[in-house]
């Protein structure tokens, strides 16, 4: 591990970076042992100025609260610990999604599709069922990594086997491949697909060689899951892809690959719906819809300044929208 010092300033440069980006909540997707020292020192120092709301590796869990109480779902010195992150497979692009029809495959002499790969599945159906009957049991949030639609599948088969699951509001991250058909029982059960709709831009054409057109056409499945009346988000999966919003907003609206092929016509949405998935659905996903995520009396001032209206300016234009400045509590933290 680099000096706790350098890490320190990586994370001043993350967030200064979050800033410039008109984000003012972020997510800490794993929080791991190895990352006790860095919050720790972030917490005494004051460094954040960001609200951080983190989701601990299951295995680390007594030692991370035991080392932040004070931080408990409620935020101290802006971080909070809202529950717990589990793992059910791998991704898309490099065909370790867990998938229940196989994968095309690489060798177009193999017409019969035998070497069939299905992806990966990380979790056994107990483990799983264990980790989210002890988030139930400590009312705290669960966030399950799913990009395969049986990984999608595993994650809502435990969801049901719960009391009261509703409550906790679990999320499922990614949610790449979720089946259309599987969307009925996401509402009913509360879960929360959480996108990562840039896919459709930065891997779109690798989802079409993996499964066909027609399928990987029905990646992010953003407007079926408004159709069935069902709150998603949407995120970057930083440092994967730069933390911008309305890039992502672009790619909800646009869905063209970067070869220029229109991955989903029936599942764009409208720039309005997109903006929604971004503020006022990300904080319902927190627990924070009574003081975040909209303008109103009462909330805090998590505000942006851009140069253009998004929902005047053209498709094309939005993408390239520039903050102005962001600000956070009413406090400017990032000026053009």
């Amino acid at each position: 591990m680099p000096d706790i010092k350098e890490l320190l300033e990586a994370c001043k440069k993350a967030q200064d970076e979050y800033f410039k980006y008109g984000i003012t909540t972020v997510q800490e997707g794993m929080f791991s042992e190895e990352l006790i020292p860095i919050y720790k020192e972030m917490i005494k120092e004051e460094i954040l100025k960001i609200d951080v709301v983190t989701y601990m590796d299951i295995k680390s869990k007594e030692k991370i609260e035991k080392e932040f109480p004070d931080n408990i779902k409620k935020y101290y010195n802006n971080m909070k610990i809202q529950g717990y992150k589990i793992f059910l497979d791998g991704s898309p692009q490099l065909r370790t999604a867990w998938m229940k029809t196989p994968y095309k495959t690489d060798n177009i002499n193999n017409k019969n599709n035998d070497n069939k790969n299905f992806g990966i599945s990380t979790m056994k159906d107990e483990e799983v069922e264990k980790a989210v009957k002890l988030a139930v049991d400590e009312n705290m949030q669960i966030l399950a990594h799913c990009n395969g639609d049986m990984a999608a599948r595993q994650f809502i088969d435990v969801i049901k086997k719960q009391k009261n699951v509703s409550k906790i509001r679990p999320v499922m991250i990614h949610a790449q491949l979720l089946g259309i058909e599987d969307l009925k029982e996401v509402k009913q059960y509360g879960i929360i697909p959480s996108f990562f709709v840039a896919h459709t831009y930065y891997w779109g054409d690798t989802h079409i060689k993996n499964f066909g057109l027609d399928r990987a056409s029905k990646i992010s499945p953003a407007k079926s899951t408004l159709k069935n009346n069902i709150l998603f988000t949407f995120h970057q999966d930083s440092p994967v892809i730069e933390p911008n919003m309305f890039e992502t907003i672009w790619c909800a609206v646009k869905r063209k690959t970067k070869k220029g092929i229109l991955l989903g016509k029936d599942e764009r949405i409208s720039v309005l719906e997109a903006i929604k998935a971004v503020t006022i659905n990300a904080a319902y996903q927190y627990f924070e819809e009574n003081t975040k995520g909209s303008i109103k009396e009462g909330k805090f001032a998590d505000l942006i300044i851009v140069d253009k209206n998004p929902l005047r300016v053209k498709i094309d234009e939005i993408k390239d929208i520039k903050i102005l400045e962001t600000i956070k509590k009413g406090v400017v933290n990032y000026k053009m």
